[in-house]
């Protein structure tokens, strides 16, 4: 009865050891995925938003020195007025 116990324990083992090997694949992989795209980001050719769309809705950091995002960008009044609204309710 004993020796089931240790085969059993060590079946566990075993398959806990799989286990952990596919997840290591799979967040090593998800790592370098992130990665690439927060290369893509930091690439100074990236476009920028066009010049003739005059109004923007942008949220800054906290000592308004730095612009963290653009949440919109338009050049209709209406659409402008209905993105701030809701930027200020997501981030007030």
């Amino acid at each position: 009865m004993e020796e089931d116990g240790q085969l059993h324990t060590l079946g566990l083992l075993e398959q806990l050891r799989d286990q952990r090997k596919s997840l290591w694949g799979t967040s090593s992989e998800l790592y370098f995925r992130v990665d690439k795209l927060l290369n893509q980001l930091a690439n100074p050719n990236l476009h920028d938003i066009p010049s003739n769309l005059q109004i923007h809705v942008e949220l800054w950091d906290r000592y308004d020195k730095h612009i963290r995002w653009v949440i919109a960008a338009t050049s209709s009044i209406v659409i402008g007025n209905a993105a701030y609204d809701v930027a200020v309710s997501v981030h007030p």
